[in-house]
């Protein structure tokens, strides 16, 4: 076997597999913030957690790439669960593993240098309903194989439908030692009466916001009047209030900008 050559640091390959006949640079692309639940939310007040919003836009996601029906009569048989599929489509949704799970077989084999694994989960904040994403992480620094991506049914005997372009895998990467080379501490919060300064003045201009929100609510199902949200936006995570500026601090994004793809392939 011939040992191939790290990648470059913070890099990504998407390797098309062989014979794949479908054009799939449209099947990959950068995590977006937009939900369909959260512009349903009343003055869409939802993307205003900007530490949400940022979730949304971790990584890249993977697009089903044909609409499907999955119909699970809730036993343990990979058989027990049956797809059908507008088009034929060798990554379309199958049944491989049994017990109402769902796979998708992806079109690339994901590499990362030689730091880094992947995530590999739904979008942040995506929901489906009666069905649930299956989380993974891969050692893709050295795995010579095309990783699944997995969802596990909810509900028997129902029908169940992902839409052609649906995102029904994210990924990100992820430092492999990040985890074991970091410590958990417990501490009193009292013991640093800067920082606690700082907690009691961000809770103050929380609670008033939090009674805004309530006294609105109570407004509008008094008067039928639907508030407009106004004047209960906390804007001090946006702007990272207290700290610009501030030595060693990290320049505060309110949400990601993942590069496109781009294409490497030899013509």
């Amino acid at each position: 076997m011939t040992e191939q050559p790290p990648l470059p640091p913070n890099t990504i390959y998407a390797s098309v597999v062989p014979g794949v006949t479908e054009d799939v640079t449209n099947w990959i692309r950068p995590c977006t913030a937009p939900r369909e639940w959260m512009n349903d939310v009343p003055q869409r007040y939802v993307y205003r957690c900007i530490p949400m919003v940022a979730a949304n836009t971790m990584g890249w996601e993977v697009l089903n790439p044909v609409d499907t029906e999955v119909l699970w009569d809730g036993g343990e048989l990979n058989t027990s669960l049956t797809t059908k599929t507008k088009n034929v489509s060798r990554f379309a949704a199958s049944s491989h593993f049994g017990s109402g799970i769902v796979t998708w077989y992806l079109p690339f084999l994901f590499r990362t240098s030689a730091d880094l694994g992947l995530m590999v989960t739904a979008p942040a904040n995506h929901e489906h309903d009666n069905a649930v994403a299956l989380d993974a992480f891969v050692r893709t620094d050295w795995l010579p194989f095309p990783f699944t991506m997995n969802w596990r049914l909810t509900r028997k005997n129902e029908l169940i439908k992902f839409a052609a372009g649906e995102a029904v895998c994210r990924i990100y990467p992820y430092p492999i030692a990040l985890l074991e080379e970091t410590s958990l501490e417990i501490h009193n919060l009292t013991d640093d009466p800067g920082f606690l300064g700082e907690v009691n003045k961000w809770g103050a201009q929380r609670q008033a916001n939090v009674a805004k929100q309530k006294a609105d609510a109570a407004k509008w199902q008094a008067t039928g009047e639907k508030p407009t949200g106004d004047g209960v936006w906390n804007s001090q995570y946006v702007r990272a209030k207290g700290k610009e500026g501030a030595e060693g601090f990290q320049p505060h994004q309110t949400i990601f900008k993942c590069a496109g793809p781009i294409d490497k392939r030899k013509q």
